[in-house]
């Protein structure tokens, strides 16, 4: 076992958790132009009334999935992390390794410290489960041929979080990046595919109500990159800029957050819901959103 060498203080019997539970919902491909332009989404724009968002997170270089998703779980930059593609391994040796021989994650954090709470993942690129150091979970899910039934990634992602209730479930979904690839930036196909997405999340939270802990849940909306044309990897504001949505117990309403946002304070921020010791190769800092 490698020893994780953690910062932050230690927390104390009295210190509660902000929520028991946090549920997150990541869109690929889900540029923050997409919502200064015409997008339909009033269910997204009703939870950014509910809490505290920005349109201006932006993406780790370069603005692909791999390094994006990674740095959401990991806090880590890719310098220290190695994960600079979709690769399935880092490309050059981390700063930091767990014993899984995986980056720290905030699954791996809470895994240490709460051995009991139930953790899991709901995916639809399977990419996305080389990142989350997948010896952590207890659920694993990846949907297969989800253009097929688009609805899949709801019905799998609602089962579990009734069934089981989990401590953290992060749910990728991937229609926004398929859309953009296909069709372009700021097409019409592109923004029903977004007003199809806004439309899923309500059923997710259904769920969450269903399962009896709404009240003591924080929900995240986030992203990995947008686009530029039908690609993505540059370094333009419509690739670069992502949004953060956040919303749920101990949430402050505060709408627009003014303070830069980078994809690593997206791991910081679920671990300062939990109070987890976060290792020292972490760079993000957890966002100012907390009353």
């Amino acid at each position: 076992m490698v020893a994780l060498l953690m910062t932050g203080a230690v927390q104390s019997k009295k210190e509660k958790d902000i929520a028991g539970h946090v549920i997150i919902i990541g869109f690929d491909g889900w540029g923050s132009y997409a919502m200064r332009e015409k997008g339909k989404v009033p269910n997204i724009r009703h939870y950014m009334s509910e809490g505290c968002y920005t349109l201006n997170k932006r993406t780790m270089r370069p603005s692909i999935s791999g390094p994006n998703w990674a740095a959401q779980m990991n806090g880590t930059m890719v310098e220290a992390s190695g994960i600079i593609g979709n690769e399935t391994k880092p490309v050059f040796k981390p700063l930091l390794l767990t014993e899984h021989d995986a980056q720290p994650t905030f699954f791996h954090l809470m895994r240490q410290e709460r051995p009991d709470a139930e953790l899991g993942i709901v995916c639809e690129w399977g990419g996305f489960q080389y990142y989350a150091d997948t010896l952590c979970l207890n659920y694993n899910k990846k949907i297969h041929e989800p253009s097929k039934n688009p609805e899949s990634i709801v019905t799998e992602s609602v089962k579990y979080i009734k069934e089981k209730k989990p401590v953290i479930c992060f749910i990728h979904v991937d229609a926004m990046d398929h859309a953009g690839h296909s069709f372009g930036r700021g097409t019409d196909e592109y923004y029903a595919t977004m007003e199809h997405c806004d439309g899923q999340i309500p059923q997710i939270l259904d769920a969450v109500k269903e399962a009896g802990f709404y009240d003591d849940c924080i929900f995240i909306l986030t992203s990995d990159h947008g686009h530029k044309g039908t690609s993505h990897g540059g370094d333009s504001l419509d690739e670069i800029e992502t949004p953060f949505v956040i919303w749920g117990k101990g949430v402050k309403k505060g709408g627009e957050i003014t303070d830069p946002v980078l994809q690593i304070d997206v791991a910081a921020t679920v671990a300062k819901i939990f109070h987890l010791k976060t290792p020292k190769s972490w760079r993000g800092q957890a966002i100012d959103v907390f009353k």
